[in-house]
């Protein structure tokens, strides 16, 4: 029997270093995903919208990573996302473009949520939330590297700083539409782990 090895469509941001404009993503969301028998495709966020669906129809399951600009293509897939209802991964700048979505694109500014430290600060998980029936704890310690927030969104919130800041958000009546404010893929300790495995197990 030929086991389908499952394919996640990862978007690549757009970023600026020496003055030379790249596409792309941090190199430690590839190693954790080295832990699982997946395809990965990358995805330039910056091309024609149509380019991108063709390409997202392809794949089982998408990730929408950190970055430090929205483009307007990233609510056209969201949109796009939820109406296939594919599994959907949000980390940093992907889980507030979800957010936002429901949200008439709002954002604020924090100025005590970023550090390069491995952890940063302690999330309140929603327990009425896929996110805890995840990671099964109340509480976990995360890292932190954003430097805006959402104040208000439609979707479900399923965690929060000890700051009041939202820190995730989810559709529990979708497959798997799940973000977060934190970076998973850079910690990857036992909770982060099965937030990721969760996200590939409902590809």
């Amino acid at each position: 029997m030929v086991i389908k090895i499952k394919t996640i469509g990862i978007i690549l941001r757009e970023f600026t270093e020496n003055d030379i404009d790249f596409l792309g993503n941090r190199s430690d969301l590839y190693k954790a995903l080295d832990s699982f028998n997946t395809n990965l495709i990358g995805i330039p966020i910056n091309i024609n919208w149509f380019k991108i669906k063709n390409v997202v129809s392809l794949c089982d399951g998408i990730i929408l990573p950190g970055g430090s600009s929205i483009n307007t293509n990233d609510f056209k897939l969201i949109e796009y996302l939820i109406q296939k209802n594919i599994p959907t991964l949000g980390i940093c700048l992907g889980m507030q473009t979800m957010a936002q979505y429901f949200n008439n694109k709002q954002e604020i500014k924090v100025d005590n949520h970023y550090n390069t430290n491995k952890y940063v600060h302690k999330v309140i998980i929603n327990t009425k939330s896929k996110l805890y029936d995840i990671v099964k704890q109340k509480e976990i310690e995360v890292n932190s590297r954003h430097h805006y927030a959402i104040p208000h969104t439609n979707m479900l919130i399923n965690a929060k700083s000890e700051d009041n800041v939202i820190e995730g958000v989810e559709l529990p009546y979708l497959k798997f539409f799940i973000g977060v404010e934190w970076h998973p893929e850079s910690t990857f300790d036992s909770k982060s782990y099965q937030i990721i495995k969760q996200f590939i197990n409902n590809l």
